[in-house]
């Protein structure tokens, strides 16, 4: 293979010496099962029975060639992991009684949860599967009997009645597993780093339409209000609605009362100046719906990325409110998580969003957020940096970087004494040019540019080379968007963001557990390959 090819995420793991000896079965065979972790003090059932019952069934297959390249990836994830302790967790919404039916293990039904979004399936068209012939395997792997599997409306009863905090609880679950099994890095994975650097941690964002179709997009919260209320249409100079119809008395009919909290947001796909008015501009795409904007931490080593975090919004909700609170949340949750470095697209190019991001002691590999000032050189000279954050010397020349100091967290920046080399402009009057001064002009940058803003502030120049290398690894996190594309999820199958945000949670878990069989999956075949050589 030739040197300039790029290897593929598969490559570079087989290529990594701790890849076999960390994810083979050999190696994780006395640990097997993980025990899925709970939240501490979680009470019991409120019911002694079950119709079904889940049951762990071991991974013998598993060291089967043959048997683990037929097998799918969440197959795989049902061999590694002993899901049991969920059984208590999900039952929390059962309430005790000893009338009615005996109800079916709430364990079964969640991985028929899985399953639905796993196969891309409706609810009727997963109980039909669960009941028929091929159905038997599954029946086995979630303890259903032959002959009494739940119902299309049994299965939509529980994924309605279990709230969207306890789905969205599975990732950050699912890394205190791989955390407590030494699966998940504590320490940065860039090649280079310091060896105390913390991880990275990857911000994105990701678009939803809502499975409501738009008919206005200035749909706002007012228009769920009864008659007499505003028109932001109106106010925009669009035809709007005058809500006078019997129709509109409670809910305006332009609105769409199954999804009550999707919004419109015009998506640019690249960064654009701030002051440009995204709305009138015809490139980029439309999406009324929602935004899901998970935090997934990053291992080098192994080119793959885990979903920590997830979350559903408004299309139109600000990042500039959302981040803060999330970071924060993260941290807390993940105490024992050292963070060391962010990246995330220009979204998060506001003070309040980098601010955070250098509280935590990380580095700042924020996309660049545009604006026009930028574009005018007397402005640029005025506050002493171009537009991609580099200080510049008192005659307008660019100063290149001399390295990061991680114990002061500030970036040196020289002159150089650039304008001797410079045939084209005479040499200018400067006191930097002076004996005494052997780089000429110096900066540091830290926490802010000499002007004191922190909208262009890097750790590591933009632009560079480094930058670069360090940004391109968005790419390990970005392959979630293509996941959840395609568990058919870029155009959410539920009505309403309750249910949409127990979609999401459900496909960014099954991202991790197909992750993790992955993983499992190709150094396993790796190791016997060695062994039968």
């Amino acid at each position: 293979m030739s040197q300039k090819t790029p290897l593929t995420a598969s490559r570079k793991r087989a290529a990594h010496p701790d890849f076999i000896p960390t994810f083979s079965l050999s190696a994780l065979r006395n640990r097997l099962p993980f025990l899925f972790p709970v939240p501490e003090n979680l009470p019991p059932s409120p019911k002694r029975h079950y119709r079904s019952q889940y049951r762990y069934l071991g991974a013998d297959d598993l060291a089967h060639l043959t048997t683990l390249h037929n097998l799918t990836l969440f197959e795989i994830a049902l061999r590694l992991i002993d899901f049991s302790p969920l059984r208590d967790y999900f039952a929390q919404f059962y309430v005790q009684s000893a009338r009615g039916q005996v109800p079916f293990d709430p364990l079964s039904l969640f991985l028929c949860a899985c399953l639905r979004r796993e196969r891309h399936l409706g609810w009727r068209t997963l109980a039909k599967l669960l009941a028929g012939e091929h159905g038997a395997g599954w029946r086995r792997l979630f303890g259903f009997s032959d002959g009494d599997t739940p119902s299309a409306s049994g299965l939509r009863y529980f994924f309605d009645l279990v709230g969207a905090e306890v789905f969205e609880e599975l990732c950050p679950l699912f890394a205190d597993l791989l955390h407590q099994a030494s699966l998940l890095p504590e320490h940065g994975t860039f090649p280079g780093d310091p060896a105390g650097r913390g991880v990275t941690i990857s911000h994105d964002l990701m678009l939803h339409e809502a499975r409501s179709n738009m008919k206005c997009a200035q749909v706002s919260a007012s228009c769920y209000q009864p008659a007499p209320r505003p028109c932001l249409a109106k106010e925009a100079g669009q035809a709007g609605c005058d809500c006078r119809e019997p129709a509109c008395a409670q809910v305006c009919r332009r609105a769409t009362p199954l999804d009550p909290e999707a919004r419109y947001m015009h998506y640019e796909g690249r960064n654009k100046d701030a002051d440009v008015d995204r709305q009138d501009n015809s490139r980029g795409r439309d999406v009324y719906g929602y935004l899901s904007n998970p935090d997934r931490l990053l291992d080098d080593r192994f080119a793959c990325a885990w979903t920590l975090r997830t979350g559903l919004y408004p299309a139109n909700a600000d990042e500039r409110n959302l981040f803060p609170h999330s970071f924060t949340h993260l941290q807390a949750r993940f105490p024992w998580l050292l963070i060391g470095e962010v990246l995330a697209d220009a979204a998060l190019g506001f003070q309040g969003c980098l601010d955070a991001i250098w509280e935590a002691g990380a580095l700042r590999m924020v996309d660049i957020r545009a604006d026009r000032c930028d574009r005018d050189a007397e402005a640029q000279l005025r506050r002493g940096y171009n537009e991609k954050g580099h200080p510049l010397c008192i005659h307008g020349y660019a100063m290149r970087s001399n390295g990061y100091d991680y114990q002061r967290r500030r970036t040196k920046w020289l002159c150089g004494k650039r304008c001797l080399k410079d045939p084209e402009r005479t040499i200018p009057d400067c006191p930097y040019l002076a004996p005494e001064h052997q780089h000429g002009q110096v900066t540091n940058v830290g926490r802010t540019l000499p002007d004191g803003s922190v909208r262009l502030a890097r750790e590591v120049p933009y632009g560079s080379k480094t930058w670069k290398t360090r940004y391109g690894r968005r790419n390990f996190s970005e392959s979630r968007n293509g996941a959840m594309e395609g568990m058919d999820l870029k155009r959410l199958p539920s009505f309403g963001r309750p249910r949409c945000r127990k979609e999401v949670a459900v496909g960014d878990f099954l991202d991790n557990l197909r992750t993790l069989s992955r993983l499992v999956g190709e150094a396993t075949s790796l190791a016997l390959k060695i062994t039968t050589s």
